[in-house]
């Protein structure tokens, strides 16, 4: 198991990596949708960038409120409003606009990171989709595992002419 300065260690690693793509992305493609499996919502990089920058500060306001009352429930689902506005603003958004909340986004996460102590990895959440689980699962679904599944999401996209490394 990871301890906090590890889980903030791969957290600032991913917002590098990501950022670095960000930087890369083809502005004149930032809208396109992309093709997904059959079902499945048709995203573009910029509606990928709105996601980035919203989920990271709901998931530092869920940490933090978790942090001061460990009663308190956490997480979502796909259908929570703040997500879906993300989505649906991001149409109207250009690049630069969408690095700088991005990047904002990932500053807010990270502070909220701090407070993180090796004390807090092993208790209980309670969590709105999976029932009770450790905080560490907790942080990998939406911290670092989300961001690795967006950051991945991002690099196999047309717009993505750097490589993300």
């Amino acid at each position: 198991m990871m301890d906090a300065a590890a889980f903030r260690t791969l957290n600032h690693d991913l917002d590098v990596r990501i950022l670095s793509l960000v930087d890369h992305l083809d502005p004149g493609r930032l809208h396109s949708l992309e093709p997904t499996p059959e079902g499945a919502e048709a995203w573009s990089a910029a509606i990928v960038l709105g996601h980035l920058a919203e989920f990271p500060r709901f998931f530092a306001a869920e940490l933090r409120r978790f942090l001061a009352d460990p009663t308190a429930p956490v997480g979502r689902t796909h259908e929570h409003p703040e997500r879906l506005l993300a989505l649906q603003n991001a149409a109207g958004r250009s690049l630069d606009e969408l690095r700088t909340a991005v990047g904002a986004a990932f500053a807010d996460l990270a502070l909220a990171l701090e407070e993180l102590t090796d004390d807090h990895l092993p208790m209980t959440t309670n969590n709105r989709r999976y029932g009770d689980e450790p905080l560490t699962a907790f942080l990998d679904r939406y911290v670092t595992g989300h961001k690795r599944g967006h950051l991945d999401q991002l690099a196999s996209m047309p717009a993505a002419v750097g490589d993300g490394s």
